[in-house]
């Protein structure tokens, strides 16, 4: 109930309004998120990738923050950071970073030629660079249009991706045709939308069961897999995988900036690859009050933090 009350709040304008006037801006966000610019999220990685926060070594993927836009100006202004963020990416030595795209952020709520056509921008700067691109999946009915979106860029370039979202019920399809496809290189996460019974799996036992079903489902394809989730069980499901199955494909842990920061400094410890997410962007309050409903240590950490407890 929480979690679906703090999904509706990311929606609403109102409730937008008054995080920024209650000052959540300087309180908290800076914890999840990098800061306004392409400037502090690639400062932000280059700390990563040396030693901050004890995680020597770890890569970076980084997204612009912003959703559902339905101006094709702001889908314009979208894809030019894109495309700037791609080339500043190319032009930092020493820095293995991926992008990842939002859909209706490029316009799709306008139409898809709209989203299709951004995308296809990014990709083909980004594949000058050597940047991969990787589109984030959203609620379910954006799924055909997004995996039709990364068909399309995935003909254009290898340096392309996707999430996958294990709590949706249609995703092992969605996984197996893109296995046959021999394009599933797949970030795989739980899922953060809310979502209906009849269309996504609910409560912790059987998510985490369609999450271990799928990373098996995609490990002995040898697919490429990012193991996007901050659960310690998957985590060792990963491991056991990685003990036991034989696999041809390139697989990584990937977690989000600022959420349990504890386990990526372990995992960097015990020399594992681990590729963090990093948003940027002055549209920060959707992002966190995702964050938020996903799990309730945020929110402690969010209320201590206004009150200053």
């Amino acid at each position: 109930m929480l979690r679906s009350g703090l999904i509706w709040l990311s929606k609403q304008d109102w409730a937008e309004r008054a995080a920024r006037a209650g000052g959540f801006e300087r309180l908290l966000v800076r914890r999840f998120v990098a800061g306004d610019t392409r400037h502090d999220a690639l400062a932000l990685a280059r700390g990563l990738s040396q030693n901050a926060d004890g995680l020597q070594g770890a890569n970076a993927k980084f997204s612009f923050l912003g959703e559902e836009v339905t101006d094709p100006t702001d889908a314009e202004q979208a894809v030019a950071e894109y495309c700037a963020l791609a080339a500043a990416v190319g032009d930092t030595s020493g820095l293995d970073a991926r992008m990842g795209v939002k859909p209706t952020l490029l316009g799709l709520g306008i139409s898809y030629e709209t989203a299709e056509r951004g995308l296809l921008a990014i990709v083909e700067t980004a594949a000058a660079h050597g940047v991969r691109v990787e589109l984030d999946m959203e609620v379910s009915g954006t799924v055909d249009a997004t995996l039709a979106l990364y068909r399309t860029a995935a003909a254009r370039s290898e340096l392309t991706g996707v999430a996958l979202q294990s709590y949706l019920r249609r995703t092992p399809e969605d996984a197996q045709a893109l296995i046959d496809e021999g394009i599933a290189r797949v970030r795989l996460t739980k899922g953060a939308y809310s979502e209906s019974s009849r269309v996504a799996h609910r409560g912790a036992g059987p998510i985490r069961r369609a999450y271990s079903g799928l990373l098996e489902q995609l490990w002995r394809a040898g697919a490429d897999v990012g193991v996007a989730t901050h659960d310690p069980v998957l985590h060792a499901a990963a491991r056991r995988l990685a003990e036991t199955e034989p696999t041809i494909g390139y697989w990584e842990f990937q977690m989000l900036y600022g959420v349990r920061p504890e386990l990526g400094a372990a995992m960097r410890a015990r020399g594992e690859r681990l590729r963090m997410s990093i948003p940027y962007g002055e549209r920060w309050y959707p992002y966190l009050m995702r964050r938020i409903a996903e799990r309730p240590s945020n929110a402690l950490f969010a209320l201590r933090s206004i009150t200053g407890r």
